[in-house]
């Protein structure tokens, strides 16, 4: 960097465009490709198990369902972003498990005659001077 040809020269390394910079694409942080793939053949083979146990149990019959569940419960098993494991893990809820029914019925007779019952519980301590 004291000379001008140094100076040329680290200026043409830092111009220069990398090929292979930083981590692969779909590796997760703390991992190397030989680390992971592994870990994602296990996971894999772990999740046609399961996906045919629930296909079996739930009456999944289609095989694009079985395939959707079988990639979200991989993604589910292998170590990443959390919110993608998350968004995996509630599409295999949606699949399997029926989501409770929310009740609200609330009206305005309801409101009325409860009203009316706390009046009918008070009325012998509720006295009028007229």
């Amino acid at each position: 960097m004291a000379t001008p040809e140094g100076r040329a020269l680290r200026r043409s390394w830092s111009t220069k465009p990398r090929n292979r910079a930083g981590r692969p694409k779909g590796v997760p942080d703390g991992f190397r490709r030989e680390q992971i793939e592994p870990i994602r053949a296990k996971a894999k083979k772990e999740a046609e198990k399961v996906v045919k146990i629930m296909a079996e149990e739930f009456g999944v019959e289609d095989t694009y369902a079985q395939e959707a569940l079988t990639t979200a419960v991989e993604v589910m098993r292998v170590p990443g972003e959390t919110r993608e494991r998350l968004a995996a893990a509630r599409l295999v809820l949606d699949f399997t498990k029926t989501k409770p029914v929310a009740k609200s019925e609330v009206t305005i007779g309801k409101a009325e005659e409860f009203l009316a019952s706390l009046l009918d519980d008070n009325a012998p301590e509720i006295t009028t001077d007229t």
